[in-house]
Order: C-alpha cells, then sequence, then structure tokens
C-alpha cells in the first residue's frame, strides 16, 4: 500500500487520534488526510498530472508534510528545496528537476523573487504562497485549500514511481538530484521499525529538516504506522527538552551536531526538564565523535542509541544496535540482512580484510528498498556512482573479522602528505577525546615541501581556552608523526549542511585561493 492510500486508510480507522503537533496547533489523522488530499486536489486543478513536480520552500511546519502526502496522492513527485540555498541555487534545483509549480513562505521569497522571471516552467499562477496576501496571481495557502476538492483522488503509486527528487547538500558545485522512488512501503517499515523498536504508538520528535532525505523518511514512517508527531520548526537543543517533557515524545532521530548542541547546553538546564519518556535516539548523516555517543548514553538514559550508516541514494545501509555502541569504538554497526556491501581499490577490486577501501553497496537478491538509481539529467554523475548495481558512496572504510565496519573519512577528503596517505577523520576522532573540543575539521593545507600539512581548525567548548602549541603536543601523544597538525586555527563554528556534515570545501577555499592548483 502506499503512503497516500495509508494516509485514508488510517483516517478512517483511528479518525480522532493526533498524527501531527505543531506549536500550539494539533491536526487529528482525519483532519491531515483531509488538508492533504485538498492539496492534491488543489494541485491537479493547476493542470499537474502524474510524475510531475512540485518544489517546496518551507522550514518545518505542519503545512510541510501535508504538501509531501497530497503530492503523493496526486501521484506527483516533492522537490524538497534547501531554504538556506542563495536566489540561484534555488533557481537550479526548480529549473533543473523540472518543476511545474512551486509552494513557497513569506520569508523566503525574497529569495525566489530574484530569479522568478528565469523559471522555464514555473508562472505566478503556479505559485503558491504560505503566511501573507499572495498578489491575485498567486494563490494563498489556505484559500488554495478551501477551493480544492475533499474527494479521494484514488492515483496509487507503483514501488518505481518518484517519490522525491533528494538534491545532495552540494559540497562539490550545484546539487544532484537522486530520484528516490515510493518502493515497498509495508516492508520498509517493518524492517525499520524492527531495528529499532517502535510501534503505532510512539511519539516522534520531528527534528531534523524536512528538505532532508532523513526527515522525509522518518516523518513518513511514522505517519505511516500511525504515529503521532511533533514538529520543531528549526532544532534548538533546550526547545527539544521542552518539547521531550511537554508531550512524551519517545524518540527521535538526530546527527551529531545536534547531541553537540545537547552537550554544550549548562548542565542545570537538563535538571528543569523530564526527558524519560525517550526510549530511541536514532543516530545517522555523519559519523557521531565516541566521547559524544558515551555522553549521549550517560545522559538520556532511559534512550537506547540506534545508529545507521546510508544516505538520499541508498536508504539504510548498516546497522549499529544499543547494545554494541560502547563495544565498538567507531563502527558504523554491520550490512543489514537485505544489503551487500563491498570495499574495493581504485581499480574496483575486493581489498582484503582490514585494509582501507571505498565502500560500495547494493539490494541483495534484487530486493526492493526504495533506493535511487540514478541523478537526474546528471549522465556523468550517475555513471561515476551507481555502476553496475553498485552504488560507490566514495567513502572509504575497513571491515573487521566480526563483520563491522568502521568509516575511515570521505575519499575526497583524503590528504596526501609526502607521499602518505592521511585520514583526517583519524584525527579527528582524537581531537574529540579532548575535553576542550566541541567541534574539529581537519584539513589539507598547501605545503611547498611537502604538497599538503595537516591542519586543525577547532571550536573550543564554552568556557574553555587552549593554545594550538597544547593542541599539537596533545595529538603528539596519540598519533604517528606524519598526522600530527603541523598548525591549529581557533574559530568560533563551523560552516556546515543542516545534517551537521562539515562543509569541509568552504573551510579550506581561504587556505588554496591563491593556488593554481586545489587539491
Amino acid at each position: 500500500m502506499d503512503l497516500g492510500a495509508k494516509l485514508t486508510k488510517n483516517a478512517r480507522e483511528f479518525p480522532e487520534k493526533t498524527a501531527i503537533i505543531f506549536k500550539d496547533r494539533k491536526f487529528s489523522y482525519a483532519e491531515l488526510n483531509d488538508r492533504a488530499t485538498r492539496f492534491g486536489n488543489g494541485i491537479r486543478s493547476l493542470g499537474l498530472v502524474p510524475r510531475d513536480r512540485v518544489a517546496v520552500i518551507l522550514r518545518n511546519r505542519s503545512e510541510y508534510l501535508e504538501i509531501i502526502y497530497g503530492l503523493a496522492k496526486a501521484g506527483v513527485t516533492v522537490v524538497p528545496v534547501n531554504w538556506r540555498f542563495a536566489p540561484e541555487e534555488m533557481r537550479y534545483v526548480i529549473d533543473h528537476s523540472e518543476a511545474s509549480a512551486v509552494v513557497v513562505a513569506d520569508e523566503f521569497f525574497d529569495k525566489l523573487a530574484p530569479v522568478m522571471k528565469d523559471l522555464h516552467r514555473v508562472g505566478t499562477d503556479r505559485i503558491i504562497y504560505l503566511d501573507a496576501t499572495a498578489s491575485t496571481a498567486m494563490h494563498s495557502y489556505e484559500a488554495f485549500l478551501a477551493d480544492a476538492s475533499s474527494a479521494e483522488i484514488g492515483i496509487e503509486n507503483r514501488p518505481k514511481d518518484p517519490f522525491y527528487f533528494g538534491y545532495t547538500s552540494g559540497t562539490t558545485g550545484f546539487p544532484k538530484g537522486a530520484i528516490n522512488p515510493h518502493g515497498d512501503w509495508d516492508t520498509r517499515m517493518m524492517g525499520l521499525f524492527g531495528l529499532f523498536r517502535l510501534d503505532e504508538n510512539d511519539i516522534q520528535l520531528l527534528a531534523m529538516p524536512l528538505f532532508h532525505s532523513n526527515a522525509i523518511a522518518t516523518s513518513s514512517g511514522s505517519h505511516y504506522a500511525g504515529q503521532t508527531s511533533v514538529i520543531m520548526e528549526r532544532f534548538d537543543p533546550e526547545e527539544a527538552l521542552r518539547l521531550m517533557d511537554r508531550h512524551k515524545t519517545t524518540y527521535s532521530s538526530m546527527v551529531p551536531t545536534m547531541f553537540n548542541r545537547f552537550m554544550n547546553l549548562p548542565l542545570e538546564v537538563f535538571e528543569n526538564y523530564d526527558f524519560s519518556s525517550m526510549q530511541c535516539f536514532i543516530q545517522s548523516s555523519a559519523p557521531i565523535p565516541f566521547p559524544t555517543k558515551q555522553w549521549v548514553i550517560g545522559t538520556f538514559k532511559n534512550a537506547a542509541l540506534h545508529e545507521f550508516y546510508g544516505g538520499t541514494e541508498v536508504g539504510v545501509v548498516t546497522y549499529l544496535a544499543p547494545e554494541e555502541q560502547l563495544e565498538r569504538p567507531g563502527s558504523i554497526g554491520r550490512a543489514l540482512p537485505v544489503v551487500e556491501i563491498n570495499l574495493v581499490d581504485e581499480e574496483g577490486r575486493e581489498v582484503p580484510q582490514g585494509e582501507v577501501g571505498q565502500l560500495i553497496s547494493r539490494p541483495l537478491g534484487g530486493v526492493d528498498l526504495a533506493r535511487a538509481a540514478e541523478y537526474y539529467k546528471d549522465e556523468d554523475s550517475t555513471k561515476k556512482y551507481f555502476q553496475g548495481g553498485w552504488f560507490y558512496s566514495g567513502d572509504m572504510a575497513r571491515v573487521d573479522e566480526d563483520g563491522f565496519y568502521y568509516l575511515v573519512d570521505r575519499k575526497f577528503d583524503m590528504i596526501i602528505s609526502g607521499g602518505e596517505n592521511i585520514y583526517p577523520a583519524e584525527i579527528e576522532t582524537v581531537l574529540y577525546r579532548n575535553d576542550k573540543i566541541l567541534e574539529a575539521a581537519v584539513i589539507g593545507v598547501p605545503d611547498d615541501h611537502w604538497g599538503e600539512a595537516v591542519k586543525a581548525v577547532l571550536v573550543l567548548k564554552e568556557g574553555k581556552a587552549a593554545t594550538a602549541d597544547e593542541i599539537i603536543r596533545y595529538c603528539r601523544e596519540h598519533l604517528a608523526g606524519y598526522k600530527i597538525p603541523r598548525s591549529v586555527d581557533f574559530v568560533d563554528e563551523l560552516p556546515k549542511t543542516d545534517t551537521g556534515k562539515i562543509l569541509k570545501k568552504i573551510i579550506k577555499a581561504p587556505y588554496w585561493k591563491d593556488r593554481e592548483v586545489k587539491i
């Protein structure tokens, strides 16, 4: 059963159950289904047909989920747009995806307005506007719903039909659009909810931004299962604690940056809230430093920590269970039973156990896991990353004798200094053990003798002080000589994506700006 049909079924079976809590408003399953259906019918009234696309530029809010589910009911593909994008990046995603309509909030209209005239498929009569009075040519969101039919649409999506286009963060140029199909929802939900030990009575705290695949997967899965979702407009650690306390949420999917922000709160803040209802944290999207993991487990004592590795293109690939978290420092877990993994060298040959290779994965035995199979209108990237049924992740990893995988680094972040391959993640792991360091990024900077030299760029914890010499001495105690940072810079914050991935390209740029060759 597809997502739209399941929402209809849920609304019939338990119409009064709360589906969404956003700020001071609650929406029952009957209300959510009605509003989603009206949105889907409204989109059809604009002339859109199944497999057309609609771009969405919103923060997290109840309307975002109405839109996702309404488009699923209409067979139309959602294109979530990162609201942090610059106007030109927004234009690129809207045009590249060939979106035929745009939903935008008032706060982001100033970004859209300068590029509207350059959009090839979207006129003002196909812009749906939230939070302010739209021009006569545009559609006000609430009026758009009020004018639309509440009759069920009845379109059924097939497993391979596109659900959403997941545009990657674009750390190396314009983002790539991974086509994510609907897939087999029943199989997927049974598998994931079995892993995370969740059921229809759980209450999700939705903290991740809905333009990201993680949030789309967890929120859609929550409502497929008939759960309640408490939506955070934007992540704030103390607000998250308040919502846990007020709504007795039981699980949440978060990324290391969010856990770091919890860690940076004064201890007395935690005494103001009861978060004992939390039974499950799902950690993903970026590796979590082991000291941070230890802190999370020690602070949220009732919440089992589940960790998985995957991505927009492949879904969940590996899984590390709560009981394995402290026993396997640095591991991202073992391959899911329905996933096959290999580690390969530059020529695509499998590397021996214990050696570092690029992690590639594919569904085992043709299992349909709703994975992307291509990048939209990007033949070169599709050929590079999707080869012979395998997805080439660009992540370097090793595997131990028990089948547990360990990420070493991104292939493209590797530093080559004096002919030695240096993986920044290994150095960052050591830095995170220092109780003065909140965040760390290790990069290669130009060196006329060695080609590249290792540099650490650090954010210190609030109230802590350190010098470059102190940090270098600390590293000398734990690392081989060629891995020790030759220099250290301290900054107030590191540039990141909204999923917590540190943008090393941006950090490196100033150091390489005067070089003809930029490694």
